[in-house]
């Protein structure tokens, strides 16, 4: 058997310790003896490209996010704004409805005026808007409505014309509408015809002879030759005939009364006086001209 020393014990010891001491050293350093694999990079160093598209995605996400409440809000304002526009465009309309619409008229059919079963015809300017009005000369309520009716016509629209018709009821009215029509042949109607009312109705003189008239169309500064020349014309004949005509046609039973462009007439219970029949007519003429 071999015999190991103090010495060697010792030694060996000395030996064993400083190997131990190696070894521990070693382990404590990644590269301690050279030839070990050098560990991996710390995961910080690996994960950070991860990290920074985690970053980016939360950052595109919240730029999508940001421009889907942008749209949001951006079609938000356009449907508002196509609604504001909707209702614009409706109110638009309805006023431009309204405008249109037929007005609350103030006088009816059947109360203030009658409307003829069929139109007639007319004989004033063609184009125009043309009002009527039968009376006869004898008559104490057309003397009234003369100067009436003489104010209304000066106000009248430009597309409007004015025509009398004499009533050929009975023999003393178509004396009287052939004195109107003479008056008229000679163009001395616009000066003569309020003097024949006065000479009738203040004066008391009717006019129902010719021979009357004729004196009567003297102081007019009429001869006797061109008188009678005009007062049996074939013209003043042929206005005689057309206003009988008219009387039939229009239905006049009574006058004064207002015929609106061959359709309507002012011969109804609702007028009670002389400015409801202006009044009555007044609308009725813009009813055709609202047509």
């Amino acid at each position: 058997m071999t015999h190991i020393s103090a010495t060697s014990v010792s030694r060996l010891q000395h030996w064993m310790l400083a190997f131990a001491v190696g070894l521990l050293a070693a382990c404590g350093n990644p590269s301690g003896n050279g030839s070990s694999v050098q560990a991996a990079p710390a995961a910080p160093a690996i994960a950070a490209p991860a990290a920074a598209a985690a970053d980016g995605a939360a950052a595109t996400g919240a730029t999508a996010a940001e421009e889907a409440v942008e749209e949001t809000a951006a079609g938000g304002a356009d449907i508002q704004e196509s609604a504001a526009t909707s209702a614009g465009n409706e109110q638009q309309l309805q006023l431009a409805s309204a405008a249109t619409a037929a007005p609350d008229w103030r006088f009816r059919e059947g109360n203030d005026f009658k409307v003829l079963t069929t139109a007639q015809g007319t004989t004033g300017t063609p184009g125009k808007i043309e009002v009527t009005e039968a009376f006869w000369y004898g008559c104490p309520h057309c003397y009234q409505f003369d100067p009436i009716l003489q104010d209304w016509v000066k106000k009248l629209p430009a597309d409007v014309s004015f025509v009398r018709l004499p009533v050929t009821w009975n023999p003393t009215h178509q004396i009287h509408a052939r004195l109107f029509y003479t008056a008229q042949a000679l163009g001395k109607i616009d000066e003569m015809h309020t003097a024949i009312f006065r000479e009738i109705h203040l004066e008391n003189h009717m006019l129902t002879t010719e021979s009357e008239i004729q004196a009567f169309f003297a102081r007019f500064g009429v001869s006797a030759d061109e008188f009678q020349k005009t007062f049996r014309s074939f013209a003043v004949e042929s206005q005689l005939k057309r206003a009988k005509e008219l009387t039939e046609r229009y239905q006049i039973r009574s006058v004064p009364l207002l015929i609106v462009d061959g359709k309507y007439s002012t011969d109804a219970p609702g007028i009670k006086s002389l400015n409801d029949m202006v009044a009555v007519a007044t609308e009725l003429v813009e009813r055709e001209r609202q047509r």
